[in-house]
């Protein structure tokens, strides 16, 4: 009986077990989120398309556009076979720019006044060239007295004056500012060919000289002839012990006869000569020296453009160029591995220039002229091509600093109130044309800007 009560309750306990399971199932409290973490949340999708970056706009169209340069220079006067080379080296490159679109398409245009020499007749062409355009960005003289007698113009109409006239009265004289130069300023030419002979005179001093350097300043009486003598260059020559015992003029001519100027020279004592020629000017003194039979009681030196092409054609024998010492603050026709040099030879072989123009200034033009092309690109890139002017102009001048002008044919730095560059060489004619020999390598200049 008892069994039989057991298995009834183990069928009963099953049965019930069964139906528990086949009822449903509660459904599970929700549980509490995760505590946030410390990360910062990700970035919200933006409601709009990112804006993309502006594509930098390319170089300015100026197809159409021209941009004229001015110049003036003597052509009928005592300077005319001087200046016509400087004037075609400008010429020339102005037009291989063009060839090679021009400055970002836009034309370069040069015109040229002839002045005869005449400061009233350059004032007369400034006036000019003004008058037609109100807004000139550049204009490039080639003289002294014109650079003198118009610096303050320059400034005043804010126009860029590059200038192979090397007056240190142009660069830095009252109410100057915009004229910049191709070569050092002459009082700079003068300190540094004296300090190299005087550091130096052992070597190349004459032999009757004694151990002192006695200068003779042999020159023309106008603003170029006289550009090296300044306070300036007259207290450096004196700190150096450098006495200066003769200051004498001659004649602006290739007639010239610098007979007198010579003997009172050797009279004073002197052992160096020193003229702020070109062309003539130095070849006179050289013929004279040599028929006076005095060619070796002299070193003569001059300022750069002494030491030319330009001098052969006046002298009487090729020969008497030996011996010239010059400043040289540019590279000459022979540094043939200069790039600039090569471009420059390539013009001039293009435009069938005559030997006789293969000279200093048609090189210095050439460099003149891509240092100016390179100033207005630059001015552009600034202010943009509706807002170009004389200001930007000068402005890129200074920004440019320092550079070197056609690959290193010139090495310039109008920094710092600079107006002028103040590296060169020194040469001397060892030889028949051409032959002008590295007796200094680069080296900076003394800076004699007037004091202000």
């Amino acid at each position: 009986m008892r069994k039989t009560l057991f298995v009834l309750t183990a069928i009963l306990l099953a049965i019930s077990l069964g139906m528990a399971a086949c009822a449903p199932q509660p459904t599970p409290a929700p549980t509490e989120p995760p505590a946030p973490t410390t990360a910062a949340p990700p970035t919200a999708a933006p409601t709009e398309a990112p804006t993309e970056e502006p594509t930098p706009a390319g170089p300015p169209d100026l197809t159409g556009e021209t941009i004229t340069l001015y110049h003036f220079g003597d052509l009928s006067g005592p300077y005319a076979a001087i200046t016509a080379p400087l004037i075609h080296g400008a010429e020339d490159a102005v037009k291989a720019i063009n060839e090679a679109g021009g400055i970002y398409g836009a034309t370069l245009e040069i015109k040229f006044a002839d002045d005869g020499g005449s400061i009233d007749e350059a004032v007369a062409a400034y006036d000019r060239f003004t008058s037609e355009n109100p807004n000139a960005l550049v204009m490039i003289t080639y003289g002294s007295g014109e650079a003198e007698a118009l610096a303050q113009r320059f400034a005043e109409d804010k126009i860029v004056n590059i200038t192979a006239g090397l007056s240190a009265k142009a660069f830095y004289g009252a109410g100057s500012g915009y004229t910049f130069g191709l070569g050092s300023i002459y009082p700079d030419q003068l300190a540094f060919t004296m300090k190299f002979l005087s550091e130096n005179w052992a070597t190349y001093k004459p032999a009757s000289a004694g151990d002192e350097i006695k200068l003779a300043y042999l020159s023309w009486p106008t603003a170029f002839g006289q550009g090296g003598l300044t306070a300036e260059s007259r207290a450096f020559l004196a700190d150096l012990g450098i006495e200066i015992v003769a200051e004498e003029t001659y004649d602006v001519s290739p007639t010239a006869d610098t007979t007198t100027a010579i003997l009172n020279a050797q009279a004073a004592g002197a052992n160096v000569i020193w003229t702020n020629t070109l062309a003539f000017g130095p070849a006179a003194i050289l013929n004279d020296l040599n028929s006076l039979g005095l060619r070796d009681q002299f070193l003569v030196a001059g300022d750069n453009w002494t030491m030319d092409l330009a001098t052969y054609a006046f002298l009487a024998d090729p020969a008497y160029g030996v011996g010239l010492v010059a400043p040289f603050p540019y590279l000459w026709w022979t540094d043939t591995d200069n790039p600039g040099v090569q471009y420059a030879q390539g013009l001039f072989e293009a435009n069938g220039r005559p030997a006789a123009e293969h000279n200093v200034g048609y090189l210095l033009l050439v460099a003149g002229v891509d240092m100016t092309a390179k100033a207005i690109t630059r001015a552009i890139d600034t202010v943009g091509y509706e807002n170009l002017t004389g200001e930007a102009v000068y402005n890129a001048l200074i920004e440019m600093s320092p550079f070197n002008a056609l690959d290193g044919v010139l090495q310039v730095d109008y920094s710092n109130g600079s107006r002028s560059p103040h590296m060169s060489q020194i040469r001397m004619i060892q030889g028949g044309p051409d032959k002008f020999i590295v007796i200094q390598d680069w080296a900076e200049t003394p800076d004699l800007r007037p004091a202000e």
